[in-house]
């Protein structure tokens, strides 16, 4: 449970990190005073963020996944292990 929690913070912080980039970068190419380093560098930024956006998603929905299948398997024992009713 812990470990899915600090999975969604972090995929907070890169999610922040994907709009500012890329607010970063919008505002620099309108306002049009930013360098042609300066885009590369907030184009790599964005890219890296990106990346690791999508990495932490699916991070996220592997572990709860398996949590799914294993209280799904809990259920499915309890169920197995209760005695058998008559009619």
């Amino acid at each position: 449970m812990r470990s899915v929690t600090q999975l969604r913070q972090l995929r907070a912080v890169y999610a922040g990190g994907v709009l500012a980039w890329t607010l970063s970068l919008l505002l620099s190419t309108v306002w049009g005073e930013g360098s042609a380093r300066q885009t590369v560098v907030l184009l790599v930024l964005l890219a890296a963020f990106l990346v690791l956006l999508l990495w932490s998603t699916w991070c996220l929905w592997e572990a709860t996944a398996r949590r799914t299948a294993e209280s799904a398997a809990g259920v499915a024992g309890v169920a197995a292990s209760a005695p058998a009713e008559r009619p």
